[in-house]
C-alpha cells in the first residue's frame, strides 16, 4: 500500500499529535499533502516504485482505483517471476486495528 507518506508514522501523527506532520510526506514540499491538507490525488508518485522495479528487471504495475485491483492482482499472480504491485491509497486511510505504544491488546484501537 502506497499512501505517499510514511504511513504508520503519519497515522501516529494523526491519532496522537493532532495531525502535526514531521517530514512524513514523500512528495514535493510545495504540495498541500505536505501539511496534511491535500486530497492525495496526485498525477505522479514519489518515489516511482514501478520505474525502480522495472529498472531491476522486475515486472510492475500501479493501481489507483479499486475497480482496477482484481485484474491487477490476477496479472501479478500469473507472473512467473517477481512482481511489484504499487497500490495507491488515500493517506487519510488508517491501518486498523492498532495498539498504542506502551499499551496492551486491551487498549486496541479499532476505529
Amino acid at each position: 500500500l502506497n499512501n505517499q507518506h510514511l504511513g504508520m508514522v503519519m497515522q501516529w501523527e494523526d491519532r496522537f499529535f493532532e495531525g502535526r506532520r514531521a517530514h512524513t510526506w514523500l512528495g514535493p514540499v510545495d504540495a498541500p499533502e505536505y501539511t496534511g491538507s491535500g486530497d492525495g490525488d496526485l498525477g505522479e508518485t514519489y518515489p516511482d516504485f514501478v520505474s525502480i522495479a522495472r529498472g531491476y528487471g522486475v515486472e510492475a504495475a500501479q493501481v489507483r482505483e479499486r475497480s482496477e485491483l482484481s485484474d491487477a492482482v490476477a496479472t501479478m499472480l500469473a507472473c512467473d517471476g517477481p512482481y511489484l504491485l504499487d497500490v495507491i491509497c488515500p493517506y487519510q486511510e488508517h491501518v486498523l486495528p492498532m495498539i498504542p505504544s506502551g499499551h496492551s491488546v486491551r487498549d486496541i484501537i479499532t476505529e
